[in-house]
């Protein structure tokens, strides 16, 4: 007798062939940074990712259900890990000053001087997919195994990514009640989950920072 399997409890991927959103910020300084207010500007960068893919290694069941039903925030949770991009443009970029009042920092819209000769001063860049927006084209159950590969109705795909008639799940038979414990994130979360690393990593005697509500 086959044992049943249970993908909600297995890792597996999620797949966008269409065009999502990423933004990408890194700190930028034109002298050595001993502190965190050595840092004198924030670059960012905009723009489209394609052929998008990350992985859920702890999957509980809520984590899958959130992708079954596309129930994310801004950015990718930090359940689902990045794997990789088969193409990504940036079209648009910006430079903000890094401002540091008492323990608030703040990207301040205003003009930095010399930007261009600055050097990025941070091991960490941020790097943010906009996957609210978007929808992924299938999930890859079990993903470290049998490797099933289903649309969003649970379907089973063929080798040209047509739905066959098996089918792992129904999303309109699943209880939302069961699996709603799952975690999103939106933009500024990720920025500030950024920033607080980079202070717990680079400028320890900094920790007591923390990035400003209202900044760019």
């Amino acid at each position: 007798m086959t044992k049943s399997v249970d993908y909600f409890k297995l890792p597996f991927e999620v797949y966008y062939s269409e065009a999502v959103g990423v933004t990408m910020y890194e700190f930028k300084s034109d002298i050595a940074c001993e502190s965190f207010e050595d840092i004198k500007a924030v670059h960012l960068e905009q723009g489209r990712s394609w052929g998008l893919s990350f992985i859920c290694n702890v999957n509980n069941g809520p984590e899958l259900y959130c992708c079954i039903i596309n129930g994310h925030d801004e950015v990718e949770p930090d359940w689902l890990t990045f794997l990789e991009e088969e193409n990504v443009k940036f079209n648009y970029a910006a430079d903000y000053a890094v401002e540091v009042d008492g323990s608030k920092i703040t990207f301040v819209d205003d003009e930095v001087d010399d930007i261009d000769d600055m050097d990025y001063c941070c091991r960490d860049t941020f790097i943010g997919y906009s996957i609210s927006d978007a929808s992924p084209d299938f999930i890859v159950l079990d993903a470290l195994d049998s490797r099933v590969r289903v649309n969003l109705e649970g379907y089973v795909l063929d080798d040209n990514n047509d739905p066959t008639d098996e089918r792992i799940f129904n999303p309109a038979q699943l209880n939302h009640d069961d699996y709603e414990d799952f975690s999103t994130k939106e933009m500024w979360d990720a920025k500030f989950d950024w920033v607080q690393r980079i202070l717990k990593d680079e400028f320890p005697q900094d920790i007591h920072l923390n990035l400003s509500f209202d900044t760019e």
